[in-house]
């Protein structure tokens, strides 16, 4: 199986048996697969933190909107088709898009660096992430598109493209999406599927975004079950 797949299936707590001693063992005697899952558990922590006031800020905006369809968002129950051999989807006419991305959108948190600020002031990667987290974008995306141009990691570049998210410089936010290699399947993939969907929305691209969205909503994966939700609200 896949390591991917199978980090992935511990977090759906869906392993088998069999797979759950694969996993084990892989955890003693595989680094670089330790670390991935450290880095998954690091992520899910740090999206937990604001879990319960995100959920009760965004079921107080579903009282006040008269939904579409009969159905609840945690738990719908209807699936969506997946469309083998056609190139386009039939949209409706009244969909907000600039609705729909302030009602999913949130801010990503750094799940990478620290942000005490002292003896690494002088650390780039400290510096931009401290400017990150303290709302200070314009700094933050010069720090990590200098961090990208000499390192050029995901993470520098991940971070480069949700600054310009929070600017609200959509355009150039989806630019910066698109110089991911999606096909890597690493930790990141996702979270920049999600966000660059979401950027797409905004945009007023829902085929496009419709693409991503469902790519998520097939697989397991910490967004699934939020790009299922998205899906439904677009077709």
């Amino acid at each position: 199986m896949d390591h991917e797949e199978l980090i992935e299936k511990y977090f759906a707590k869906s392993l088998n048996n069999d797979e759950k001693s694969m996993f084990d063992q892989l955890m003693q005697t595989d680094e670089t697969f330790r670390e991935q899952v450290v880095y998954e558990e690091e992520v899910q922590k740090a999206i937990t933190l604001n879990e319960r006031q995100v959920l009760k800020e965004k079921l107080q905006s579903f009282e006040t909107k008269k939904p579409k369809r009969n159905y609840t968002v945690w738990y719908a129950a209807a699936s969506f088709a997946v469309m083998l051999g056609i190139g386009f989807w039939t949209f409706s006419n009244d969909v907000d898009t600039n609705a729909v991305y302030e009602e999913y959108y949130q801010s990503y948190p750094n799940v990478v660096a620290p942000t005490v600020r002292g003896e690494n002031s002088t650390d780039i990667k400290s510096e931009a992430f401290y400017s990150y987290d303290s709302g200070d974008y314009t700094k933050a995306l010069t720090l990590f598109s200098k961090l990208y141009d000499t390192e050029k990691e995901d993470y520098s570049l991940f971070y480069k493209s949700l600054s310009l998210m929070e600017l609200k410089r959509y355009d150039e936010a989806l630019t910066s999406f698109e110089q991911f290699d999606l096909q890597k399947n690493n930790g990141f993939t996702p979270y920049v599927k999600w966000y660059k969907a979401l950027t797409l929305v905004k945009l007023k691209q829902e085929e496009k975004a419709l693409v991503l969205l469902q790519e998520l909503a097939n697989s397991t994966n910490p967004m699934q079950k939020m790009a299922k939700e998205l899906v439904t609200e677009l077709e």
